[in-house]
């Protein structure tokens, strides 16, 4: 992990960024249309060579914007119970001013929009260094990227600078879902709002308790893959080899991600905005 930020992973966080990782999470941000640059981007950085030939192969599938288009697709798939506990009213009991619920949506849209299209891109390129990328898919054409979310993200906690009590439902958050050995930076954001994190706890209890999340996960991890072969040839060819270490490694985070934060963020944060 990262001791400075608190990130769960190895990483070189957005402050730390200098000379072409800074550069590449420039475009990072621009490219996804989000004012972040995700986790997996962050860990793929400190691997020798990962960061540029991760990006680099998946970047046209951003300047096309069929990326964003195949994530709208992915999550218009997602059959979504969204329950109770979210409603206006609740938000407004525990004492969120406009500016906080403008805030806290502007993270959540921000995930909504950036694990979606991670997930996919991310899914493309494994199935290419798993050997199982379709040579004969369709290559992609030009679609709208859709509208970007703008804004400044809050300050990404760590688990000490939270007080005890907001740590602890932190933690119980990241077991919804199961998949707990990477903790989504999307808590760590919402933590400055505590009240919110245990409006969300109540709610995710309900949908984790009874199937319906590990559900909804299955059919995006599903729909994902299917619609990765499809986006795997519009790859583009990297200009630079791995070494065999950093390969090994770029595919492990890739893994660990794709069934691990990236699949259940997709999913809880669907749920989440439904519910609001």
């Amino acid at each position: 992990m990262n001791p400075t930020s608190g990130d769960p992973v190895d990483t070189i966080t957005e402050a730390e960024a200098t000379g072409e990782i800074a550069d590449l999470y420039t475009e990072i941000r621009a490219g996804l249309g989000v004012p972040v640059v995700n986790l997996i981007w962050r860990h793929l950085a400190v691997i020798p060579g990962g960061l540029p030939w991760a990006w680099n192969s998946v970047k046209p599938l951003y300047e096309t914007g069929a990326i964003a288009s195949e994530a709208e697709a992915l999550r218009s798939g997602i059959t979504i119970s969204p329950g109770r506990g979210l409603s206006s009213d609740a938000i407004n009991v525990i004492g969120l001013s406009p500016d906080d619920t403008a805030r806290i949506i502007m993270v959540l849209d921000s995930y909504k929009r950036s694990n979606a299209m991670n997930l996919l891109s991310l899914s493309a390129l494994y199935a290419r260094l798993d050997g199982r990328q379709n040579v004969d898919a369709t290559r992609v054409g030009q679609s709208n990227p859709g509208k970007a979310v703008e804004g400044q993200m809050p300050k990404l906690l760590s688990l000490d600078e939270m007080s005890a009590d907001t740590r602890q439902v932190v933690l119980a958050l990241n077991e919804f879902g199961a998949r707990t050995a990477i903790m989504p930076s999307m808590y760590r954001h919402l933590a400055h709002w505590p009240g919110f994190l245990a409006l969300l706890h109540v709610y995710l209890a309900t949908i984790d308790a009874d199937g319906r999340l590990e559900a909804m996960m299955q059919q995006i991890l599903s729909d994902a893959a299917a619609k990765a072969e499809h986006l795997g040839g519009a790859l583009a060819e990297p200009e630079t080899e791995l070494s065999a270490d950093s390969e090994a490694r770029v595919r492990q985070a890739l893994e660990n991600f794709i069934d691990g934060p990236l699949v259940k963020m997709v999913a809880i944060v669907a749920c989440i905005r439904a519910a609001m």
